[in-house]
């Protein structure tokens, strides 16, 4: 039986959309939707379904919507996520439910993703993502962090009743959604209908508001929950890491992602050069270079990984959009020295030739330093080598358990070791995915719910 092809999302080409930073994917149409969704089988031990973090009914939603039933559909997705329309675009579907698809061994992958982010956007607009405020039930929780994972929390809680407060470090909304993720990824919109929908229910934010000691917190609230987050750096500790214009991936995309959109479609940074250097190969990488390519000062984009293409855990999809963009890509490269020029900016990138020798705890082959080097031209480098946790609460808080790497450690309930206190996201599994984060907000939210009713909260 002849295979039908995968529905292409409509998007702007690479020539137009590196000019700006609007949202360059549009998404479904209703037909497009319907007709793809028409393409899955419908197995029934799915595989996509198992892929899926949060065990989404992958089959059924395909089903509801191919039937043209996007009420039913939304209703199904809306079992497992309280972040559809955000999920449904930014997830790394390849790695996951479409990475596990019967359809891709011989052919290609239903677009899961696309259809889901279809139903969160038509639900949207039917206005079914509107939800009453709920009589209070008496009990308060605080998130502390303004991410997706405390959001998530905040969601379940706040329409069980509960009285919730978000405290954020920082003066905006969203965390990562909002300084890690491109708005060409993630649309701002999408983000502010989260929000306006948390303050629907009730949810009080407060910014600029740092937490280190939790017992204040801990007697003045039922539950607390730590979704923190990680936005340390790490650092390879090499000669000239600390010039001017090297920069740790949080520091430039923030200043970037949160620097607001002009009439050009462009948003700014000044401080950037014409030649960037980002180090890594993952998707935080190639989000900080194709920022990068949008900056009207911008020349030249290069992206060092140590390892080939191959290894590269930056999604294939984000990989191939940053090279049609104009990214240069140097594998079996790696920094070893930045050289400054007269006023102590980086002005060059002295890079190592690696080969791969034996495989490495990963399963990756290792890379190995040659005696070969190059030298590059650059006025700016973004470190992108993965982020660790603040580790200022742990140390706060004697007795509140974490690994050596600063994450939080919690049960199967994520539940910390101090009785009311949880932890999820990235603050309690290192740097991860929006949908994982998501998981962790609802499961302790749900649990902090079931310990009210049965009496321990």
């Amino acid at each position: 039986m002849e295979k039908i092809p995968r529905t292409v999302m409509a998007e702007e080409a690479a020539e137009v959309r590196k000019n700006d930073f609007e949202p360059f994917i549009h998404g479904y149409t209703k037909e497009e939707a319907v007709k793809e969704a028409g393409r899955c089988l419908n197995c029934v031990n799915a595989r996509c379904r198992i892929a899926c973090p949060i065990h989404n009914e992958i089959p059924y939603i395909m089903e509801a919507v191919a039937k043209e039933d996007f009420t039913e559909a939304y209703a199904l997705l809306c079992e497992n996520t309280v972040l559809p329309a955000i999920c449904g675009t930014v997830c790394p579907h390849e790695d996951q439910c479409e990475g596990s698809c019967i359809n891709g061994i011989n052919g290609e992958a239903v677009c899961i993703g696309g259809v889901e982010r279809f139903v969160a956007e038509w639900a949207e607009k039917e206005g079914l993502t509107k939800a009453d405020k709920p009589r209070l039930n008496g009990k308060k929780a605080v998130c502390v962090g303004a991410g997706p994972a405390s959001i998530s929390c905040a969601e379940v809680l706040a329409k069980k009743g509960w009285k919730v407060t978000i405290l954020e470090k920082e003066d905006y909304f969203g965390g990562v959604l909002s300084w890690g993720i491109p708005s060409y990824r993630l649309g701002r919109d999408k983000i502010e209908a989260k929000k306006a929908l948390l303050e629907s229910l009730g949810v009080e934010f407060v910014y600029g508001k740092k937490i280190t000691d939790l017992s204040k917190l801990r007697n003045e609230y039922d539950a607390v929950f730590l979704g923190t987050g990680a936005t340390i750096s790490n650092t390879m500790g090499i000669p000239g890491e600390e010039l001017k214009g090297v920069y740790p991936a949080p520091v430039y995309l923030s200043s970037i992602n949160l620097s607001p959109i002009e009439s050009d479609g462009r948003r700014r940074f000044d401080e950037s050069g014409k030649k960037v250097l980002v180090v890594g190969g993952g998707n935080v990488a190639m989000d900080a270079a194709r920022d990068a390519v949008r900056l009207p000062q911008t020349e030249k984009v290069y992206i060092v990984y140590r390892r080939t293409e191959a290894e590269m855990p930056a999604c294939n999809a984000e990989l191939e959009d940053a090279k049609e963009e104009g990214v240069e890509f140097l594998t079996l490269r790696n920094p070893v020295e930045f050289v400054p020029d007269e006023n102590g900016r980086v002005a060059k990138a002295v890079c190592a030739v690696m080969e791969l020798g034996e495989p490495d705890a990963s399963g990756r082959r290792r890379p190995v330093e040659t005696e070969g080097r190059i030298t590059l031209d650059v006025d700016t480098v973004v470190m992108a080598l993965g982020f660790n946790n603040d580790p200022s609460i742990a140390k706060a808080n004697g007795g509140l358990e974490a690994d050596k790497w600063g994450c939080f450690i919690v049960d199967e309930h994520y539940r910390t070791s101090f009785d009311n206190v949880y932890a999820g996201g990235d603050a309690q599994t290192g740097a991860s995915t929006v949908v994982k984060a998501m998981k962790a907000g609802i499961a302790a939210a749900k649990d902090m719910e079931y310990r009210r009713i049965i009496g321990e909260l």
